[in-house]
């Protein structure tokens, strides 16, 4: 069975994959998310992730990986929305200022090699790696070629690796495919099959499309800051008005008085 495992917290096996039902992002919950500081921080992940994986020693590679690996970056940037003239002020608010935030994501991919189980000489555990590499491989290959075919239906669903990767083919991303072989004529089956993968995926037409969202929660801070503001405010507009109201009762009872005093005078 396939499994998806965080590579910075290796602990963490059989992450599931959510698909949100409005856009069809894909996202992986239970893996951790990590906010970079410069490009030295990526790298360090990077390497983090690297040692992670698991590699064994096969009669045709003394490091052979025993899974797929995946970096996921996500990018947001914000950007300020437009102001048009013919809208009232609240709109300004709610429209006009708010800012927009455009949403990238940069997948970087290293597929492990397929294997021909008669010259890896896999054995038990590196056996069952093997048969799900393949597996996973055969699968995105089917989604290829029906791309390629301009198939209504892609099966990306038959494999956790086609659901991760479903929107870097035939989808709204820019991708760069890069194919290896090796020089040998005993792989010569491997190498045509592999050239032959990477000539279907050329055919692919992938349509690029920006994606930007309202950043709500950055307005519902602004709005709420406006609103402490404007509160504050009312308290100190009241507090002034009650000094005001304290010194005109004051002088009210002053004149009262001195009103008071005035008659017992004039009657005496």
């Amino acid at each position: 069975m396939e499994s998806i495992q965080d590579l910075l917290a290796p602990k963490k096996t059989n992450i599931p994959i959510n698909e949100d039902p409005k856009t069809g992002e894909v996202s992986l919950p239970g893996a951790i998310t990590v906010k970079l500081r410069d490009l030295h921080h990526f790298l360090e992940l990077l390497q983090i992730g690297e040692a992670n994986r698991h590699a064994a020693n096969t009669k045709l590679n003394t490091e052979s990986s025993r899974s797929h690996a995946i970096l996921v970056v996500n990018i947001r940037r914000s950007v300020p929305g437009k102001v048009e003239d013919d809208i009232s002020y609240q709109d300004k608010i709610t429209k006009g200022n708010s800012p927009i935030v455009r949403k990238s994501k940069l997948l970087i991919v290293d597929l492990a090699g397929s294997e021909r189980l008669d010259k890896s000489g896999s054995e038990g555990l590196l056996l069952e790696e093997a048969k799900f590499i393949n597996l996973s491989l055969t699968s995105l290959g089917k989604c290829i070629n029906a791309l390629a075919e301009n198939c209504p239906h892609i099966p990306t669903r038959d494999s956790k690796l086609t659901r991760l990767l479903r929107d870097s083919f035939g989808g709204s991303a820019r991708t760069s495919l890069i194919i290896t072989i090796g020089p040998s004529s005993r792989h010569h089956a491997e190498t045509t099959s592999t050239i032959m993968f990477g000539q279907r995926a050329m055919k692919i037409v992938n349509v690029v499309k920006l994606k930007e969202e309202f950043d709500y929660e950055s307005l519902c801070r602004k709005l709420e800051a406006q609103v402490d503001l404007l509160t504050a405010e009312i308290d100190r507009q009241q507090k002034l008005r009650q000094i005001e109201k304290s010194g005109l009762e004051k002088q009210l009872r002053e004149c009262q008085d001195c009103f008071q005093e005035t008659r017992k005078t004039l009657v005496t």
